[in-house]
């Protein structure tokens, strides 16, 4: 094989293994974090314990755009609204007090955390998907 026989070769391996990977205008795959989750736990405040069941109970589903929250216990409190995700940020506004809160969020395996500032107060919640 002669040098025009070998460039051939090489240009054809470049394009095949993707040498047009570099650009992309594929968008990532979105996330869909529909579902019921039961709390494991929660906590109100950086340095604050946090409650788990069974002191603290909850649940929280999801669909598209709209949340409902349930937690009883020790901190009861119930509360619906919408919610957006963008990369891993969330931010939610509250149908029941008004108030707007936004933070990240990590979905490992089927466990959901979400971070957000409430108030001023950092809340750490952690659920596990139910269905």
């Amino acid at each position: 094989m002669g040098f025009r026989g070998m460039l051939r070769v090489v240009a054809a391996a470049a394009i095949a293994l993707g040498g047009g990977a570099c650009s992309s205008t594929t968008a990532p795959a979105s996330v869909d974090l529909s579902g019921t989750y039961g709390l494991v736990s929660i906590q109100f405040g950086t340095g604050t314990t946090a409650l788990t069941p069974p002191t603290e109970t909850g649940s929280f589903s999801l669909n598209t755009t709209t949340y409902n929250l349930t937690l009883s216990g020790a901190v009861p409190e119930t509360d619906t609204g919408t919610y957006s995700i963008n990369g891993n940020n969330w931010s939610q506004q509250s149908s029941t007090t008004g108030t707007q809160s936004t933070g990240t969020y990590t979905l490992s395996g089927t466990q959901l955390t979400v971070t957000t500032i409430q108030g001023g107060v950092t809340v750490v919640s952690a659920w596990q998907k139910l269905s």
